[in-house]
């Protein structure tokens, strides 16, 4: 490869006319972007309520069971005929 003092002043002028460019500072404050956000739909954010209402609820009623067990509320034998069949057809 044949180097030729053309080209070695070519590089040199171009090396020559840049300017140094170092490091450079970041303001701080301009540095710090937006934090993401997250919008949700008002179906979404209803859901969320009634899903908040829900895990306070307790999981057993007690005021049934007490009946239950006081054989206050007996059902049917024909109402529990007539669901077993609604479920099952």
């Amino acid at each position: 490869m044949l180097i030729s003092n053309h080209a070695v002043a070519a590089v040199s002028r171009l090396y020559a006319g840049s300017q140094s460019t170092g490091t450079r500072r970041v303001d701080a404050v301009s540095a710090v972007q937006r934090p993401d956000a997250l919008e949700l739909s008002g179906e979404v954010q209803s859901f969320g309520d009634i899903l908040q209402k829900l895990r306070g609820m307790d999981d057993v009623r007690t005021e049934r069971v007490e009946a239950l067990a006081a054989r206050t509320q007996e059902p049917a034998s024909s109402d529990i005929a007539a669901k077993m069949l609604a479920m099952r057809y």
